[in-house]
């Protein structure tokens, strides 16, 4: 395995750590929407991310 492709497992396996942290994270919420904008946070940052 070269440097590059550990890498970029390495930050596949943060965004995987970072996913299940917002979704425990959202399971304690106090409510539903607190939950979706904890989710919802993710997939723009992960949009952006992309986009850029």
């Amino acid at each position: 395995m070269t440097t590059t492709q550990k890498i970029q497992a390495a930050e596949a396996r943060v965004k995987e750590l970072q996913l299940l942290i917002r979704y425990w994270k959202a399971s304690e919420a106090s409510s539903e929407h607190i939950a979706f904008e904890l989710i919802q946070g993710f997939v723009t940052e992960d949009y952006e991310s992309i986009a850029s």
